[in-house]
């Protein structure tokens, strides 16, 4: 069986045990379901569930948090059956997140500020860990011979302790008095060193569970969901043998880009899971069954990423499959297995960069690790897809040193800032001949301040209400008068093309103008977005938030900026000179070939009136240029094996395709 290094494509079930009086787990689990699993999909692993957010553990345990009746033993069915069909049996199991040991050891539930338990939540430096989890984990090992863990409710769920003798612990261990007063909020005194204190009680739980295992179980695969991901972007100091997510139901393929990016900087196996429904409709709590041709596209965001691709489908009550799901998933299957041999373990080949940076994740997340901010890098991300950029995620730790190696990095909108090594080597790097596009009118300060080339001027974010507030004229005709809160500013390309923006900086720096930012149409103009030379190379400060407000209302005009100021600063090495909708493209080395990701955007991802859709438009008429320095023996469209025509001319080679579905890849043979 494959280890999950080694692994493509997997299937995670689970249902989140808990008692009930019509379900006995296992009642109507059948061994033919089970291989049919197997031999339909194909999958390297099927991951399933064992003990969910409830605390209920859905296999017979004798550690005391069993489901109390159960038909014959389930978990030994599974994995009797897997093994005989060569397909790695994973566990989910739910880890600081448990709802049954937190209640019935309140003194081991988290204690928040007010003095209320935060009642799942499992404390870091408490006995959990050594009481249940591990012992839990073991026993599951020994007695069932899994192949690995996949841990969920662990870092996303993760929370500061205010335990008396967490605190204590917290002054011993760092020197701080508090003075009797509790740091509850980011407004007092010691409050980020307290979550960096727990932070680092994580990191410690973390590898203190993972070691344990592998000590005692060294070939067991273990990871923690989100662990040294974009929840938690920062290096790996645990000892986990794949990283993995799943990530949002309801926004699938904008989160994949995003996360799939975020995972594919740390240079360790991954994979991503798509929940193959949306859990919401008409604003009230479902499950609606994806269309397939949503789900090949989302399989496919991560697959040209060089990433592992899993979906989810849920276990019924009782723990047996939905058979009738995963029959629907033959489709998707032979989808992805077509595209391995182009895809799985590819590495970008670096071109264009946005910093993700955990210096300023770390003071914007609610709890200790969550996407608190997220929708702004997010945003940006998409929108740099969108407009035919190969683009990574980079922290500070992938970053550092290797500036140089990017034709350009994009500092997103910014919440509270970067340490200052962080802005004096971008801005190096910018003087050094590369290009630095800053985003963001809080980013564009803190850059004017540490040293960069250009004067950031706030500007009104609101209307003075009662004074400017703006007003149709009376009566609008829905009702009452259009009266806004936010004030809103028009951003011109061209002196021609308007966009409505908010929350703008003025730009004062001797350059190009790109945009410029006005109150009305025909009002005074000050400049918005501009490039500035700067040593050998230059720094584009674009004053307002574009990546978060693309995200929650995205314009073509957004595109459209992003896209000059892209094309005036470098030529990508695969450059798309047409297409005829969203065609997201990614350059993947792999094994030494260079893989051209296509990748087909279009769709309805983040509208919540569109809940499933069974038609994604066609990307037509792509024209593309790839810079080569020889002239290419084929260039294949894959996995279709088609030779495709191009011209090599000027150190490019000129290809076309008349049409991409969801996605193929171009194989440049030399």
């Amino acid at each position: 069986m494959k280890t999950r290094k080694e692994s493509f494509f997997g299937i995670h079930c689970d249902f989140h045990a808990k008692p009930s009086k019509s379900d006995t787990i296992g009642a109507t689990l059948r061994e033919e379901e089970i291989r049919e699993i197997c031999r339909t999909l194909k999958p390297d692993f099927i991951q399933i569930d064992c003990k969910g957010h409830p605390g209920w553990a859905s296999y017979p345990s004798e550690l005391g948090n069993a489901i109390p009746h159960f038909v014959g033993d389930p978990l030994a069915l599974w994995r009797r059956v897997t093994r005989e069909e060569g397909v790695a049996l994973y566990l989910h199991y739910s880890g600081i997140y448990d709802i049954k040991y937190t209640t019935e050891h309140p003194e081991e539930c988290v204690l928040k500020a007010d003095g209320t338990l935060d009642v799942g939540t499992a404390r870091l430096d408490g006995k959990y860990v050594d009481e249940l989890l591990i012992p839990q984990l073991c026993e599951i090992a020994q007695k069932y011979e899994v192949d690995g863990f996949w841990v969920d409710g662990d870092c996303w769920r993760a929370a500061p302790d205010y335990h008396p003798e967490t605190l204590a612990a917290f002054e011993k261990a760092t020197g701080i008095d508090l003075e009797g007063k509790i740091p509850a909020t980011a407004a007092d005194p010691y409050y980020f060193e307290y979550i960096e204190y727990h932070r680092e009680l994580y990191r410690n739980y973390l590898r203190r569970y993972v070691d344990a295992l592998h000590a005692r179980f060294p070939k067991l695969q273990i990871t923690s969901n989100w662990a040294f991901s974009d929840h938690m972007p920062e290096p790996i100091t645990a000892n986990v043998d794949y990283l993995s997510g799943d990530f949002n139901s309801s926004n699938s393929f904008h989160s994949a880009r995003y996360a799939g990016r975020a995972l594919a900087q740390q240079n360790h196996p991954w994979d991503l899971m798509s929940w193959n429904f949306r859990i919401k409709a008409c604003d009230r709590a479902t499950c609606v069954t994806k269309h397939s041709v949503q789900m090949l596209q989302e399989a496919a965001s991560v697959l040209a990423l060089g990433g592992a691709y899993q979906n989810y489908v849920m276990q019924n009550p009782d723990g047996s499959p939905q058979i009738h799901e995963l029959r629907n998933l033959k489709e998707l299957s032979e989808f992805v297995r077509a595209r391995k041999d182009y895809c799985f373990r590819g590495t970008m080949v670096h071109q264009a960069a946005i910093l993700l940076s955990s210096y300023d994740r770390a003071r914007e997340m609610a709890r200790l690790y969550s996407r608190n901010g997220y929708r702004k890098i997010m945003g940006l991300t998409s929108l740099l897809a969108d407009i035919g950029q190969s683009v990574e995620l980079v922290g500070e730790h992938t970053l550092a040193g290797h500036c140089d190696d990017y034709k350009m990095i994009v500092v997103p909108e910014l919440y509270a800032g970067l340490a200052p090594e962080t802005s004096a080597e971008l801005l190096e790097y910018a003087k050094n001949g590369g290009k630095l596009v800053v985003v963001g009118k809080n980013a564009c300060n803190v850059f004017a301040k540490a040293g960069a080339p250009f004067e950031a001027i706030d500007h009104s974010d609101f209307y003075e209400v009662g004074k400017k507030a703006y007003d149709n004229g009376g009566d609008t005709g829905h009702g009452g008068a259009a009266e806004a809160v936010y004030k809103s500013y028009y951003f011109t390309l061209d002196d021609a093309r308007y966009g409505t923006f908010f929350s703008p900086c003025e730009i004062r720096a001797e350059g190009t103008v790109v945009a410029t930012l006005s109150e009305e149409m025909q009002g005074k103009t000050f400049p918005l977005a501009v490039t500035i030379p700067y040593g050998q190379g230059s720094v584009t400060a674009i004053g307002f938030d574009v990546g978060s407000q693309y995200s929650d209302g995205s314009q073509y005009l957004h595109r459209t900026l992003l896209k000059t100021v892209a094309d005036s600063l470098y030529t990508p090495m695969l450059k798309v000179e047409n297409a005829l909708g969203f065609l997201e493209v990614v350059c993947l080395e792999k094994d030494g070939r260079l893989m051209l990701q296509l990748l087909n955007a279009n769709g309805h991802h983040g509208n919540p009136v569109c809940v499933t859709e069974d038609f994604i438009s066609p990307v037509l008429d792509i024209r593309l240029s790839v810079e080569l320095d020889a002239a290419p023996a084929k260039l294949i469209l894959q996995p279709e094996g088609r030779e495709l025509p191009f011209e090599y001319k000027n150190g490019r080679a000129y290809v076309g395709l008349d049409r991409l579905d969801i996605h193929s890849v171009i194989e440049v043979v030399k």
